[in-house]
């Protein structure tokens, strides 16, 4: 007997292929899912990619910058160190043109009287700037009253006249200067004064002083404090070759010319007379 409905075997092999159908698609779909996620995580790998690759541009260009601020430094460092090398090149030679000036003047200003070979220490310069410092407190230094009023001039006052004028810059011996302050009547003591400062002050003293007219403007302090402290050593020194117990200069002790010429003399005298008995 037939009828319209299918048979038993025939639904169970289209409910087979219907299934079959199915599965088939769950893959595909699971193919295309697993393509997208694959793709999105290769954009985003490759967006990285180039985020890396513009940082690292970047860094690259920094280096470069740096790079060429530093080669400007470099030629800058040695461009300065060339400067540098020049003016320790010509100080150098000034030191020499220096040590040559001094040499002739102790050459042309050679005396059969022995040198005294004096020697400073700390201790004696910081007592000599004590004794400058407490003058000037006192009123001893610079344009007070008393000073205006001396009738001759101080040590002090001739060597940085000399200086000034360009006189010592030549060379000249002390000596055979000559100073608008001094009178020529008053040149014995003058000559005197000068010969007991040729003995008395240092060399780098005596080059400073001896420096150009233009250097001695341009320092005319540091000139006054250098001449200042010779003047005092002259005071101190002629203290203690007349015997005196304490050298440090009283306050009644000038440093006019006159007066250390004076006394000077009579150093030398006596000096001179011990010269001669040890010949006889």
């Amino acid at each position: 007997m037939s009828s319209g409905r299918p048979t038993k075997k025939a639904r169970k092999s289209a409910g087979k292929a219907a299934a079959g159908s199915g599965g088939s698609a769950i893959d595909d779909l699971t193919a295309l899912t697993t393509a997208q996620l694959y793709s999105l995580s290769a954009k985003r790998h490759r967006d990285y990619s180039r985020e890396i690759v513009r940082l690292a541009q970047e860094e690259r260009d920094r280096a470069h910058i740096a790079l060429q601020e530093m080669q400007t430094r470099l030629e800058r460092a040695n461009e300065h160190l060339e400067k540098v090398e020049e003016a320790s090149r010509e100080s150098h030679r000034e030191y020499l043109d220096a040590k040559n000036l001094l040499v002739r003047v102790r050459q042309s200003s050679g005396t059969n009287a022995p040198p005294m070979n004096i020697a400073l220490d700390d201790s004696s310069v910081e007592d000599i700037l004590g004794i400058i410092s407490k003058k000037n407190k006192d009123g001893g230094g610079g344009k007070s009253p008393g000073r205006k009023s001396q009738k001759f001039p101080y040590i002090e006052d001739i060597l940085v006249s000399l200086a000034k004028s360009g006189e010592l810059h030549k060379g000249t011996k002390l000596s055979s200067t000559e100073c608008h302050l001094v009178n020529k009547k008053d040149n014995s003591q003058y000559v005197n004064t000068m010969t007991l400062v040729e003995e008395l002050w240092t060399e780098e003293e005596e080059l400073f002083l001896r420096s150009s007219r233009e250097e001695i403007e341009e320092s005319l302090e540091e000139a006054k404090i250098i001449a200042e402290t010779i003047s005092l050593r002259c005071l101190t020194k002629l203290n203690e070759f007349e015997g005196r117990e304490d050298p440090t200069p009283t306050n009644h002790q000038k440093p006019s010319f006159v007066s250390v010429g004076n006394r000077a003399r009579r150093v030398f005298l006596g000096r001179k007379k011990g010269d001669d008995e040890n010949l006889v």
